[in-house]
């Protein structure tokens, strides 16, 4: 497919339990301009069987093998093969709403924003729960450039999901995620990066996308990843440190944030960890 508006990048490692529920999630999205990514690390629970399957079903479908299971390093991956003007990831236990694409695109081409977010749910089987970008309604529904990047970087939910970002973006600052093993933490790091190297962001009060609580075998629900959260905070410092205006302008945001999500971390961990960890 050439030149599609949107990259959808799915990176996946034996998610049979859910991957056909985000696949389709992008296939069905109401905005069809769009190439869908599909960067599987190799799965031997039937993913990659699967992938294969839809992708002769659907000529947007483009998949990817990935040498490393890394969850970093497969969207690295994707980044170097999107053709969209903007990319976006659904991962592969989640799913997005099916007009997510459409109305991100729209605001992300009104405002020209670096970065276009909207809330999203939080769910399990039993219940769903809105999770919103920010916690204060006047940072909505307007763009956002440098003089409220301290209040972003503290404040601003650091995920991946419902987010759209421009791939020229992107790629002038060569932004990576980091490529550590696993699916631990990641989008922590690349959060802090891109937001600091953003020039505007624009959050829109709409949830777009549902990201699920209740997979066991998830980083947050692993009460022994007890360290990946300093690793993140680690690989973004070496990257931002470099720019003289994030140590004048923005370091003791970065520090606020640090804070609380080691603080986040150690009520997650496991009590046998939690001494460790404070020291």
């Amino acid at each position: 497919m050439q030149n599609p508006k949107i990259s959808v990048l799915i990176p996946s490692y034996n998610s049979i339990k859910y991957i056909n529920e985000a696949l389709q999630s992008a296939v069905n999205q109401t905005f069809k301009d769009i190439e869908i990514i599909c960067i599987d690390a190799n799965s031997n629970d039937g993913t990659l069987e699967f992938l294969k399957e839809e992708q002769r079903k659907d000529e947007r479908i483009r998949i990817i093998l990935s040498d490393k299971k890394s969850l970093g390093y497969q969207l690295n991956l994707g980044f170097k093969e999107a053709k969209g003007e903007y990319l976006t990831i659904i991962e592969s236990d989640d799913y997005a709403r099916l007009d997510m694409c459409e109305k991100l695109y729209e605001l992300a081409l009104k405002y020209g924003s670096d970065i276009t977010q909207a809330d999203c749910i939080k769910f399990t089987k039993r219940k769903k729960n809105i999770c919103p970008a920010l916690s204060d309604d006047k940072f909505y529904n307007k763009l956002l450039d440098d003089k409220y990047k301290n209040y972003l970087i503290k404040n601003l939910v650091g995920r991946y999901h419902a987010r759209l970002y421009k791939l020229d973006f992107i790629k002038k600052f060569n932004l990576k995620v980091n490529e550590s093993n696993g699916a631990s933490y990641q989008d922590v790091g690349f959060f802090l990066i891109v937001i600091v190297f953003a020039k505007t962001v624009y959050i829109h009060r709409e949830s777009l996308y549902f990201y699920r609580q209740d997979n066991e075998a998830s980083s947050t629900n692993n009460k022994e990843k007890v360290y990946c959260i300093c690793d993140e905070y680690e690989y973004a410092y070496n990257i931002l440190s470099k720019d003289e205006k994030f140590m004048n302008t923005f370091f003791s945001a970065f520090m606020y944030k640090k804070f609380g999500n080691y603080w986040w971390n150690l009520k997650r961990i496991d009590d046998k960890f939690k001494l460790d960890f404070i020291k």
